[in-house]
């Protein structure tokens, strides 16, 4: 395994509490097998009770009481962006993190300054590079001016830093995909001693893997590779 899948690897195993020996990670090839192998240390023991079920009534009932809506209102296919206020909305999010006692996905910027971020970013960062190139071969400059594309580096994260207030969007496009991932950031205390069932096992690792990868949940499925068909190394 690649050093992108072992850090893949070692995320499950603190995710579950477990301990995957060498030789079965080494049989994983594809995310089928990742399921089978934790699914196998995990006993497979099936259980009826539905976690992400009881954690979204958990979400539910909090949104009821916080903010101005119904239990009626409020189903799976509901935008989260519909439930948190618009107006002091990073606050508002905040504060029903800690209510509920829950660890919530991270808020993101709005498209315009997310577009922003990114033209920032690679117009320092290419432009330190060019700079850095065309004084060492032009002027003989020596090459410590290779060091400029790591300031504009630094410099982009500073920015985005300083963008945290404005990190007001919320990434998920249903309350049910919200469930889901705050299920796999809260998994261990969400699920105490009891034992999960098989479906929302899958939905957590595949997760992890969209998440520590880059790529998009949709494109995680069991009969994927790891390597040559999502590009994990």
């Amino acid at each position: 395994m690649g050093l992108d899948s072992v850090e893949i690897l070692m995320k499950v195993e603190d995710t579950f509490g477990i301990k995957i020996p060498n030789r079965e990670a080494e049989q994983i090839l594809t995310v089928g097998d990742f399921h089978n192998v934790v699914w196998k240390r995990l006993q497979g023991k099936p259980n009826s009770k539905c976690l992400s079920q009881g954690l979204f009534y958990k979400l539910r009932r909090a949104f009821v009481e916080k903010f101005n809506i119904t239990p009626h209102e409020l189903h799976p296919e509901l935008s989260p962006e519909n439930i948190f206020p618009k107006a002091g909305r990073r606050e508002a999010y905040l504060n029903f993190a800690e209510t509920t006692n829950l660890k919530l996905p991270a808020l993101v910027l709005t498209q315009g300054w997310e577009t922003f971020l990114i033209a920032f970013g690679l117009t320092v960062i290419a432009g330190a590079l060019g700079a850095s190139l065309i004084l060492i071969n032009y002027f003989d400059f020596t090459k410590w001016t290779l060091l400029f594309p790591v300031a504009g580096i630094a410099l982009t994260i500073l920015l985005s830093n300083l963008l945290n207030p404005l990190r007001i969007r919320i990434q998920d496009p249903t309350v049910r995909a919200f469930t889901e991932r705050t299920l796999v950031l809260n998994y261990s205390k969400t699920a105490g001693n009891t034992d999960l069932n098989r479906q929302e096992m899958e939905m957590i690792i595949n997760h992890i893997i969209a998440d520590m990868s880059g790529l998009e949940l949709e494109e995680i499925s069991a009969e994927k590779k790891i390597g040559d068909d999502l590009g994990i190394d």
